[in-house]
């Protein structure tokens, strides 16, 4: 029998019992968007809280789900995957060697152990991964068109969301979907966060980030 000291002290046991006690860190919080100052970072990009959020909400993620991170960074996205996924799986592929023992330490801290991940250069890395529910792009190498090919040949109904900075990526990703007969919807998110000033708040921008998903 398991439960809380509160429960556990109101029943009756047999004299010879034995009582673990253990102390159970409280559970993480499993909505979207982590602050980022949760994560392990170091020098690789990282997909910012607000970015994330509305990236998942793009995928629809649900909890038996199989997920894709195409160019993982630091593992953020991939983290907030297998959090919104704990019965499901997430295979994320990341070149980078820095960044690949960042997302390493992040699964580790997050003990995301449906978290998997292909030290490699996508789409020749997802050769042999299970077909996805779900895809995240964050980066690809210059190999877009190619990427978002292989994820629709492991399956053609794969909700897919590709995150772009520069203009060229999102014209590239909206032609990828195109050629597979499908429509993109482009959402652009442009974020603010406040800083001090002296006595007064500043608004300072990040970077506008282009989220295209298929509709």
């Amino acid at each position: 029998m398991t439960g809380t000291a509160q429960e556990l002290a109101a029943q009756r046991f047999a004299p010879l019992s034995v009582l673990l006690v253990e102390n159970v860190p409280a559970p993480l919080r499993r909505t979207p968007g982590l602050p980022d100052a949760a994560f392990i970072r170091g020098k690789t990009p990282m997909t910012k809280q607000e970015v994330r959020a509305a990236a998942l909400a793009k995928l629809a993620v649900r909890p038996t789900d199989t997920l894709w991170d195409v160019g993982a960074g630091t593992g953020s996205v991939s983290v907030e995957l297998a959090l919104a996924a704990p019965a499901g799986r997430v295979c994320a592929v990341e070149c980078d060697a820095e960044a690949c023992e960042l997302i390493r330490q992040n699964r580790a801290k997050f003990a995301v152990q449906n978290l998997h991940l292909t030290e490699g250069l996508a789409p020749a890395a997802l050769a042999d991964w299970p077909a996805p529910d779900a895809v995240f792009i964050g980066g690809s190498k210059g190999s877009l068109r190619a990427v978002v090919d292989a994820a629709l040949a492991a399956n053609p109904d794969a909700r897919l969301c590709i995150s772009a900075i520069a203009l060229e990526t999102l014209q590239e990703a909206v032609a990828a979907l195109t050629a597979h007969g499908l429509t993109a919807q482009v959402t652009q998110i442009a974020v603010s966060r406040s800083r001090a000033a002296g006595s007064l708040h500043l608004l300072m921008a990040n970077n506008p980030v282009f989220l295209i998903a298929r509709e």
